[in-house]
This record gives structure tokens, C-alpha cells and sequence, in this order.
């Protein structure tokens, strides 16, 4: 019976789940000095709007308000909890926080030590506990239409986030270098990821295999492309703030790894997918060779390529939709537009992507079909 319990795959997830642990803590002691002292004695701790002294805002066309208004705030969190403050709050166009009695909101706190005078502002409206309802809801609808399944699936997505948050940014952010780094911490979370949701199958190898074939093309690809289009990485607008940071970090990597990241989970689907249906279509035909496998899968990964295909370049447009209107608002030249850097970092983003996902379809029905190929005298298994 215990061993029953404690299987490969009960190891696998307590394992994961340390190591998950681990790297929550080093993400949260992780800190880097710059030598900046840019936030001293500044924090931002949650408050409860106690009180509106006084409410200055108009409601503009569009549902907007702006103005400004006055508030007592008790603050909820941090080294000043339960302290009553005024906080003023100006409602502007990009970040227009109306503030109502009862609100919780995030408070931008500055006080220096061993001083008795504060500022206090309204920051933001405290999202936090929407987002984690959020995050369980999600969890909770994947439990409850794919069961287990979709539990493990959701196990893989916390383990992602994980890595990215606490151990990858803070590892890059240490001078770590990011492209490499990225590109290994990929290998960690495809087979993490694959073996939470499949198990330790041969589907799932041949999905980690195809998926690492993806990502080292798409890591050509975006070679080459760059190169092409004259990107640099420090063409990105939130780069060239970090170029004012006197810090050693490879900020020309740093759009290789962003689009690397962005691409993963669909170059992963596509992998999975033919994994799958190689292995379904070795048990339906349990006498079907390399040869009628493969054909069989690329038929299959045709039809998933252009829909994902698709739907993978619609989505990097989609980013960039609101300045391709202002674009056309202002009444652009064509041959303006298509020459410009960020139109060129978009098209590295599809181009570098989209090629990941077509290489790794091929590249895993192969390997599938050579995996689940007849073999006589042995049972095949997904």
C-alpha cells in the first residue's frame, strides 16, 4: 500500500514542489544593491480609505474621472500597520483611482527614519487579492472539468512561475547571463511541465525531445532574423532605461529571452499534440511502421500548425494594435512604418516563434514515429 502512495510520480512531485520552495526563498532574500538608494524609506503598504476629507474630481467624457481628492487612510500592512495618515490622491488620465470609504487601495508611504514627518499617496488599487481569487478560480475549473489532469496541468503552470519570478530575474538581475540561462531554465520547465501533466510515458520524452528541438531552432532563427533586420535587443524602449543602471547584465540577450519565454507554451501545445496522436494512432494500428506513422502525424500536424501558426502571430500583433492605430490616426507613410524598429521587433517576435512551432512538428513526429514504430515481439505503449 505505501508504495503504492509513494510512486515515481509522488517522488517527482514532492521534489518539485522542494525545490519550488527553495527557490521562492531565494527569490524573496535575492536583492541587489546598485548603490542607488532610490526608495529609501519609501514603501507601499495596503490602507483602508478611512475617510475623504475632500473630493476635487470631475467626471470627464469617456467615463474618466480626474481631479483630485484628500483622504485618512488606515494602513493595513507593513512596519506603520494600524497608523492613520492623510494621503493625497491625484486622478490623472493613465491612472485615474477614485477613492471611496471602505476601499482598499495601495499606499505610496515615504518616511524617513527618525523623522516624525510622512507623504502619503494613493499609488493604486489594491489588486491582489482579485488576482489570487483569479489564480484559484482558474485552478478550481481545471479540477473540475479534467480532474486530476487538470490539476497536474495547473502544477506545472505554478512551477513556471516560479522559475521565472523567483529564480530566473533575480538570477539575471544578479548578472547572470540571460540568453543561456533562459534557454536552460526552458529545458527545466518543458520537462516539468510535460512530465506534471503525462507522466513518466514515452509521449512525454518525446514531447520534451521535440519541444527542445523547437526551442533551438527558434534560437537560429532569432539569430538570423535579428541579424536581418539590424535588432540589436537595445532597440526594446524598456531597455534603454535599464542602460542608465551602471549594471552588469546582458541587455542585448534580454528580447531574445522575453520572445523565448512568450513562445514556449505554444511550442510545447504542438509537441504534445503530436506526441499524442503518434502514440494514439501506434495503438489503433498496432502494425503500422515508421513510414505510415510519420505520413499520418504530418497530416494531423498541417491542420495544427495553421490554426497555431495563427494564432501565435495574431497574438504578438494584438500587442501592438493600439500603436498601429495611432500610426494610422496620424496618417503615417507606409515606408515609414515598415522600416521602423518596433514594427521590425514584432515580426522577429512571429517570424522567431512561428518558425519554432513548425520545425518542432516535424521534429517530434519523427521522433514519435520512430519511437512507436512496429516492433516485433514488443507492446507498444503510449
Amino acid at each position: 500500500m505505501i508504495k503504492r502512495a509513494f510512486n515515481k510520480q509522488t517522488y517527482f512531485f514532492l521534489a518539485v514542489t522542494l525545490s519550488m520552495i527553495v527557490m521562492i526563498w531565494f527569490g524573496r532574500n535575492s536583492h541587489v544593491d546598485l548603490g542607488l538608494n532610490q526608495n529609501f524609506g519609501v514603501t507601499f503598504p495596503t490602507g483602508r480609505v478611512i475617510e475623504v476629507i475632500s473630493d476635487q474630481t470631475i467626471l470627464e467624457p469617456g467615463g474618466i474621472r480626474m481631479g483630485r481628492q484628500d483622504l485618512i487612510v488606515e494602513l493595513l500592512s507593513g512596519e506603520h500597520q494600524g497608523k492613520l495618515v492623510e494621503a493625497q490622491n491625484t486622478l490623472l488620465i493613465g491612472n485615474s483611482v477614485y477613492a471611496q470609504v471602505g476601499q482598499r487601495l495601495v499606499i505610496y508611504f515615504e518616511q524617513q527614519p527618525g523623522v516624525v514627518d510622512y507623504f502619503a499617496r494613493v499609488h493604486s488599487y489594491e489588486r491582489a487579492r482579485a488576482i489570487y481569487v483569479m489564480v484559484l478560480f482558474l485552478i478550481g475549473l481545471l479540477a473540475a472539468v479534467f480532474g486530476k489532469a487538470g490539476l497536474r496541468s495547473a502544477f506545472g503552470l505554478i512551477f513556471t512561475f516560479v522559475v521565472i519570478i523567483f529564480l530566473l530575474i533575480p538570477l539575471v538581475a544578479r548578472g547572470a547571463p540571460p540568453a543561456l540561462l533562459t534557454f536552460g531554465l526552458s529545458l527545466c520547465i518543458i520537462s516539468v511541465s510535460l512530465i506534471s501533466i503525462m507522466g513518466f510515458e514515452k509521449k512525454t520524452y518525446v514531447s520534451i525531445a521535440g519541444t527542445a528541438i523547437g526551442i533551438v531552432a527558434y534560437s537560429l532563427f532569432y539569430l538570423i532574423s535579428s541579424a536581418a533586420l539590424r535588432i540589436t535587443g537595445f532597440n526594446v524602449e524598456a531597455i534603454s532605461t535599464l542602460m542608465v543602471i551602471d549594471f552588469n547584465m546582458g541587455l542585448s540577450e534580454l528580447l531574445f529571452c522575453a520572445i523565448l519565454i512568450a513562445s514556449l507554451g505554444a511550442v510545447m501545445d504542438v509537441s504534445v499534440s503530436l506526441a499524442s496522436v503518434t502514440a494514439e494512432l501506434s495503438v489503433t494500428n498496432p502494425k503500422a511502421g515508421f513510414k505510415a506513422l510519420f505520413a499520418s502525424g504530418m497530416k494531423v500536424g498541417r491542420d495544427m500548425i495553421g490554426s497555431s501558426a495563427s494564432t501565435l502571430i495574431l497574438a504578438f500583433t494584438g500587442t501592438f494594435f493600439i500603436s498601429l492605430l495611432l500610426f494610422r490616426l496620424n496618417n503615417f507613410e507606409y515606408n515609414m512604418l515598415i522600416n521602423r524598429a518596433d514594427i521590425a521587433i514584432e515580426v522577429l517576435r512571429a517570424v522567431s516563434a512561428t518558425a519554432a512551432m513548425i520545425v518542432c512538428a516535424p521534429a517530434t513526429a519523427m521522433i514519435g514515429s520512430w519511437v512507436y514504430r512496429s516492433a516485433p515481439g514488443t507492446e507498444k505503449r503510449a
